[in-house]
């Protein structure tokens, strides 16, 4: 396979200073910049933190702003409990190698839009997922690679780095086989992670571990932590499932267990060597300000930190073009196949709706003095009531 050296995009540069300011910002969350001599492990090797930040001066409850998670395809060689978008074979409805070339060159044309996720389904079982890695790579654009891991191989690692993959992100449910297995419900598929973040661990590029929280496993969060680091993580996302009760089964987490998550993401985060990112549960920012962990003013709280990012900062590109605010919000701002990328991102009323001031939330998210930095999750709003605007039924601030 043929090397050659990404093209940095014109119109939205690399910016190594804010991306040094936003990890200076991560750091003050914590409390932790009334000592330099004592900074976090993870600023130690930051570079690799601030590739997958691609400029981002800001952080919100999906990540860095702004960016597109892509759906490549839905078929996956595992059978999660949690999945939305899980089947055994491809669709036909999925985009050809063409439409995604276009797909990707109107990412691109976003000014904004500084850095894409890939992922699926499980993204390594498209046929042409390298000549379509390529090409976002050649458009400069910051490419995350969502993998559940099992496939990924030190020769795929390293093909995929070269070609532009800035940071490989890989789910771990859990720190034990068990537990791991029991949600992806794949015998084996628990030291398949293991050996993909270890895989990655070659390339030299970001390695990232993700938790998807849920009553299943969520005491075994500090467990994966631990593990995660041991495993030469560099981030760790923590994501949540968004889901209702459903035929008596009931994954989602209840308030007093979005607390523990909170306090333990916290704990863990003043001595951990990974940066500790919580996804679904902007409630962690307010909580930080509330023990004293945030001290700087409104202003700089506001520019720092953007709560829910769906439909302003952030956006998901379905297997079969339709665009989404979020992929827990599945109404649809337009179809890629029919219209551009950029006119959907750029005139989208649905999306647009997201982004106005104070953005029309109801209920208690709508009055609480936080709504700027955290404004509740919008997808579990509209998961429980069919109303993304309502207000976020497991925040604890307003009881």
């Amino acid at each position: 396979m043929a090397e050659f050296k990404t093209r940095r995009r014109v119109k939205s540069p690399y910016n190594p200073p804010s991306l040094i300011f936003n990890q200076t910002l991560s750091v003050a969350y914590h409390g932790w910049l009334t000592n330099w001599e004592k900074l976090p492990g993870w600023m130690l090797k930051g570079k690799k933190v601030m590739e997958t930040a691609a400029g981002a001066t800001a952080i919100g409850c999906t990540g860095y702003p702004y960016h597109v998670v892509w759906e490549v395809t839905t078929r996956c060689n595992l059978d999660c409990i949690h999945c939305y978008a899980s089947a055994a074979k491809a669709r036909q409805e999925e985009l050809t190698t063409a439409e995604g070339k276009r797909l990707l060159e109107q990412i691109a044309e976003v000014d904004e839009m500084r850095m894409i996720v890939v992922t699926g389904g499980e993204p390594l079982l498209r046929n042409d997922i390298y000549e379509l890695i390529e090409h976002a790579g050649k458009l400069g654009l910051r490419i995350v690679f969502s993998t559940n891991g099992t496939l990924l191989t030190p020769v795929i690692a390293k093909d995929l780095a070269r070609l532009g993959v800035v940071n490989f992100s890989i789910s771990l449910d859990g720190y034990t086989s068990q537990c791991h297995e029991n949600i992806r419900r794949v015998p084996g598929s628990f030291q398949g992670a293991i050996n993909g973040l270890k895989a990655a661990a070659t390339t030299g590029v970001c390695v990232q571990a993700n938790f998807t929280a849920m009553k299943q496993n969520l005491k075994e969060l500090p467990g994966m932590i631990d593990l995660a680091e041991d495993l030469n993580s560099d981030i760790i996302m923590v994501f949540q499932v968004i889901q209702p009760p459903k035929d008596g089964v009931a994954l989602e987490l209840e308030k007093y267990e979005q607390l523990w998550l909170i306090k333990t993401l916290a704990s863990k985060q003043k001595k951990s060597k990974a940066l500790i990112i919580p996804v679904c549960c902007p409630e962690y920012w307010p909580w930080l300000i509330e023990q004293k962990r945030l001290t700087f003013g409104k202003k700089i709280q506001q520019a720092a930190l953007k709560g829910c990012g769906a439909g302003s900062g952030f956006s998901y590109i379905r297997f079969d073009g339709d665009v989404w605010p979020c992929n827990f919000i599945p109404v649809v701002a337009g179809n890629v196949k029919q219209k551009s990328f950029t006119e959907i991102w750029n005139n989208s009323p649905l999306l647009k709706q997201f982004r106005v001031e104070h953005r029309g939330l109801k209920g208690v998210c709508g009055a609480c003095e936080y709504q700027q930095i955290c404004g509740g999750c919008r997808g579990r709003a509209h998961a429980h009531t069919g109303d993304s605007k309502a207000s976020d039924p497991l925040c604890f601030f307003n009881e």
